[in-house]
């Protein structure tokens, strides 16, 4: 298979897995009756709150890390969370502060690799998507970082691509990425608890429609791209 085959099909995985994932969640809850996000909801909340913390500082560090965050649709499954869940002010804050360390400590891991793999770091993401988010860091400065905090796989990339450059002065990207992060996870806070109190979509179908969402980004990547020219990271 030829380099853009294989670039093709990294971007690929994760949008596929999402499919697979919350398709077979729907599947199991709806079909095979295995379980329910009430059931999961209940395992939960029973656990130590410490180790809930602690689980999503690691979801949040993997999501955040070049590499492993391919294979783990972590913003998904936080929102699952907050739809099951719908925690009070006191319940959300340790779970957010969690979160946010977790994923700024996987954003300083992939700002090292970035460093470390140097000329592996295009060949491992995808030439185009390489050179695509460069375009952004290079045109929008830090501005780049607000609108890719949407998702931390984006930022992953981001910082991944500091390293590369060894960009001066990357404390600013830091502040701005956590400032950014937290207020989209509170959008996605609000929209799970919308989500929970009406009836179109419900905790019997959400997962068809997350499953619907990853789909669109799946059809998203198998449009063709054009590599953008090569330049430097602020």
């Amino acid at each position: 298979m030829s380099a853009p085959g294989l670039n093709i099909s990294r971007r690929l995985i994760l949008p596929g897995l999402g499919i697979v994932v919350f398709l077979f969640a729907y599947l199991a809850q709806n079909v095979w009756q295995i379980f329910h996000i009430d059931d999961i909801t209940r395992a939960i909340r029973g656990l130590d709150q410490a180790g809930v913390v602690m689980g999503m500082a690691v979801l949040g560090f993997v999501e955040a890390t070049i590499v492993l965050c391919f294979y783990v649709p972590g913003t998904a499954v936080v929102i699952v969370l907050l739809l099951g869940m719908q925690p009070n002010l006191a319940q959300a804050l340790p779970l957010v502060a969690g979160l946010c360390v977790g994923t700024l400590v996987g954003y300083g891991a992939s700002l090292v690799l970035g460093r470390v793999l140097q000329q592996r770091l295009p060949s491992l993401v995808g030439e185009a998507y390489f050179h695509r988010v460069q375009g952004w860091i290079d045109r929008y400065g830090l501005a780049a970082f607000v609108v890719g905090a949407f998702h931390p796989n984006q930022l992953a990339i981001g910082f991944a691509i500091l390293g590369y450059f060894r960009a001066p002065r990357v404390w600013r990207y830091f502040v701005v990425a956590g400032l950014a992060q937290l207020g989209w996870w509170s959008i996605y806070a609000v929209a799970a608890d919308l989500v929970a109190s009406q009836s179109v979509i419900s905790a019997n179908n959400f997962q068809l429609y997350v499953a619907a969402g990853f789909a669109v980004w799946f059809l998203y990547e198998l449009l063709p791209r054009r590599a953008q020219e090569p330049g430097r990271a602020d």
